[in-house]
């Protein structure tokens, strides 16, 4: 797997639901990747998933919010967006 520098754009493809949301990315690469609240979206730190998962688990079973047409932010600024976008709506 790549490193993303941080000024690189990430596509916000879900996220779930709470008061501390999972983030879905995709990389420009094309890889899906999983962010967490509580690591405060570092992008070391990250599970790796796939398209199927995000639609039929993710979405389908975990309440998970699409984003269509998703979303574009940089790594450094994943946690302002879902601050700003996510936790305030």
């Amino acid at each position: 797997m790549t490193e993303t520098p941080t000024n690189q754009k990430l596509k916000l493809r879900a996220y779930s639901p709470g008061k501390f949301p999972i983030l879905a990315v995709e990389t420009p690469e094309g890889e899906l990747r999983l962010l967490y609240y509580e690591t405060g979206y570092d992008f070391s730190n990250f599970k790796p998933a796939e398209e199927g998962w995000l639609q039929d688990n993710a979405v389908g079973r975990h309440s998970f919010v699409a984003l269509d047409p998703p979303e574009e932010s940089s790594v450094e600024d994943l946690q302002d967006y879902v601050e700003r976008e996510i936790l305030e709506a």
